[in-house]
């Protein structure tokens, strides 16, 4: 009895050892190509086939052991006395715990402690300076306006009809062809599934989910569809390995290089160029503003508007306890920055394409 109540306390303090003294280049030959691939490739053909997103089955399971334990405290109660009975519980919820932060770390989890993807592609991050970064905004809008009018002449904000129908597979095949182009496996078949209702996760300031005990990614369905496509490949990504959020956006960012498409062409490079418009904009929110108004093309100020418009529909729930929980998740598993790792990407892209000049 005693061995049953403390082995999962036994296997998590191993796993944690192991995930904090082993070196990022053994986790990386070992873990992230060695034992990650092959459970990603035998998870994807069993549960992921379900109709259904297993983020949902994953809860369902959870409150069902947890009422039953509760079932089974209640019975220790009655038959014994109370006090043994309350000792009993907080033993079973922290064993549950174990268990659930061991197959975390197991199933997904050492993918934090890889090789920093710049490392081993071989090139240094890169800041842009405030002339260069204005110079990527306004020449990338330029570019946008171009391959927007490859999609439709119209200035009106894009149609949701215009998004492909088979959107899960062709994101999946442009994620998977920039990891094998840059060297690293892309096993299996991850899932991506559209989470229902709308506002599931916007509501918490997320649009999208890696849920590690489902192995599966997750977006909202209620995000607007020019959002859908980069939201879905920076998921990818971290089904396919990656833990840390700037880089996951550096994948999507890749991945979006990957498709002729012109819908999804403009939706990728939409993405990024957000990204970097919004640091241009707090470093110099006049000069922005005025451009912007006189310069961006209409069309892409409707599609803009259209995103704010939908995001205004699904108001933060609170946004500080969310912001403080992911921040102290992402600290403890050596995200530095916490939430600003979000940020990095740019440092990403830049310096890639700094290395590819």
């Amino acid at each position: 009895m005693t061995l049953r109540r403390l082995w999962p306390s036994a296997l998590l303090s191993i796993l944690l050892v192991l995930r904090f003294i082993l070196p990022a280049s053994a986790i990386e030959a070992v873990y992230s190509r060695g034992v990650f691939p092959v459970f990603r490739t035998v998870w994807d053909h069993t549960f992921p086939l379900l109709p259904i997103p297993l983020f949902f089955v994953f809860w369902l399971v959870v409150i069902l052991l947890f009422a039953r334990s509760l079932v089974q405290w209640n019975r220790a109660r009655k038959q014994s006395s109370a006090g043994g009975a309350w000792k009993s519980l907080p033993g079973k919820i922290w064993n549950g715990a174990a268990l659930l932060i061991s197959v975390f770390l197991l199933g997904w989890g050492f993918n934090y402690g890889r090789v920093p993807v710049d490392e081993q592609l071989g090139f240094n991050r890169y800041n842009p300076t405030q002339d260069e970064l204005r110079d990527r905004v306004y020449t990338e809008a330029e570019e946008l306006a171009i391959l927007r009018k490859k999609v439709t002449l119209d200035t009106q904000a894009l149609s949701s009809l215009l998004l492909p129908p088979n959107l899960e597979p062709r994101v999946r095949a442009q994620v998977a062809q920039a990891f094998t182009d840059h060297g690293y496996p892309a096993p299996g078949r991850p899932r991506a599934r559209q989470l229902q209702p709308k506002g599931i996760l916007l509501r918490w300031s997320t649009a999208g989910v890696y849920w590690p005990w489902a192995g599966e990614a997750n977006i909202d369905a209620g995000l607007h569809h020019l959002q859908k496509p980069a939201v879905m490949a920076h998921e990818f990504a971290h089904a396919y390995g990656f833990g840390d959020e700037g880089t996951c956006t550096f994948w999507a960012w890749l991945a979006g290089r990957e498709t002729n498409d012109p819908y999804l062409n403009y939706a990728f490079k939409l993405a990024y160029w957000r990204q970097i418009a919004g640091r241009l904009r707090r470093a110099e929110p006049v000069e922005y503003t005025e451009w912007r108004a006189a310069n961006l093309d209409p069309g892409i100020r409707n599609d803009l508007q259209a995103i704010y418009d939908n995001s205004a529909k699904y108001q933060d729930i609170a946004p500080a306890v969310r912001d403080l929980t992911y921040d102290a998740y992402l600290r403890a598993q050596g995200v530095h920055g916490g939430l600003a790792n979000y940020g990095t990407v740019i440092q990403l892209v830049e310096g890639y394409r700094h290395a590819k000049k």
